[in-house]
């Protein structure tokens, strides 16, 4: 068959599902950065069997709607924003939390052929907010590579508190970039890293309230990736919201033992294997993390969690068995 995907950053997430695709189908892609790109879409729309759209925004509203008037099927990955109506932050949050732009997210949501979730919680947004339909909605949970993603055996760990994420106004809040700042005020003789490109202004205002012991890296890939979290004990994920994880997700399998919120799909992806905030405050962090650092044996047990139910072979299987089944309709 031929899949056009179509999305708006190429993200590590979205180059997976795109591997995958290619080694079975006939794949071409349109980055979608604004209605510049409209044309590409509408040319590879008519060209495909299926478009293959990553998050419910406004590439795969065009996207949908192409695919209807070339009567071609559509399938759309749910995991995001896309499909929420929160507060973050003390502001709202989430597609559905837009007196306009939820209008889209319900056509998408609404007229996709398939709509595939990446966790237990994303697919029970889409039931309360998209009023997504159960027959054509199906969860499949992203994947992990086990043996790119393990902790180097020659270097060392040491006392370093490692979080990931794209550094950015909506994550000052969303992903606890302000409270892992200041907690790290409290521990001083711990080293804190945070991992990941610098999308606004925000690192200035970040960098100004940071002590010495806090470091931004921007972003790491692959093997520098791999060798930072070889060397943490700690990765944090205080976010107020998260519809599933990755970046936790590989830093469980580097061993990091996890200090996480209770909040969004975080507890579907630590399970047992981590130590929970009970509150998003500084002396609860601190004292977390200083509990993590006495139990490095749930880093061993996080590996083993993530290599058990979130295997990338599985999700390669899933996809492309969702994928022919919408193809044969």
């Amino acid at each position: 068959m031929k899949v056009l995907i179509v999305y708006q950053a190429l993200s590590t997430f979205v180059e997976k599902d795109k591997h995958i695709l290619e080694g079975a189908h006939q794949v071409k892609s349109v980055h979608f950065r604004g209605f510049g790109d409209i044309l590409r879409l509408w040319q590879g729309t008519l060209w495909c069997d299926i478009t293959f759209s990553w998050f419910g925004k406004l590439h795969a509203f065009f996207a949908v709607l192409f695919s209807k008037i070339w009567g071609k099927e559509s399938v759309i990955i749910a995991g995001g924003d896309d499909v929420t109506n929160y507060v973050v932050g003390g502001k709202k949050y989430g597609l559905f939390a837009h007196p306009i732009k939820k209008w889209f997210a319900y056509f998408i949501f609404k007229y996709a052929d398939l709509v595939l979730p990446v966790s237990k919680f994303t697919l029970n947004e889409l039931f309360l907010y998209a009023k997504s339909d159960p027959k054509k909605t199906k969860l499949i949970y992203h994947g992990f590579d086990s043996d790119l993603f393990k902790r180097s055996p020659k270097i060392n760990r040491n006392n370093v508190v490692v979080t990931i994420g794209d550094v950015c106004w909506e994550n000052f809040y969303r992903k606890g970039h302000r409270l892992i700042i200041e907690t790290a005020t409290f521990l001083p003789y711990l080293q804190f890293a945070i991992i990941g490109p610098w999308l606004d202004d925000s690192v200035s205002e970040l960098k100004k309230i940071s002590p010495q012991n806090v470091v931004f890296t921007e972003g790491l890939y692959d093997k520098l990736l791999i060798e930072y979290l070889s060397q943490a004990s700690v990765y944090i994920q205080a976010s107020e919201w998260e519809s599933f994880g990755c970046a936790l997700a590989e830093a469980m399998l580097c061993e990091c033992v996890p200090v996480v919120s209770r909040l969004g799909a975080i507890p579907e992806v630590v399970g047992d294997c981590g130590i929970y905030l009970d509150e998003l405050t500084t002396s609860e962090l601190a004292r977390k993390i200083e509990e993590a650092l006495n139990r490095p044996e749930l880093g061993k047990m996080a590996r083993e969690r993530i290599i058990k139910l979130f295997p990338l072979q599985r999700r390669a299987q899933e996809l492309l068995r969702a994928v022919d089944e919408v193809g044969v309709k």
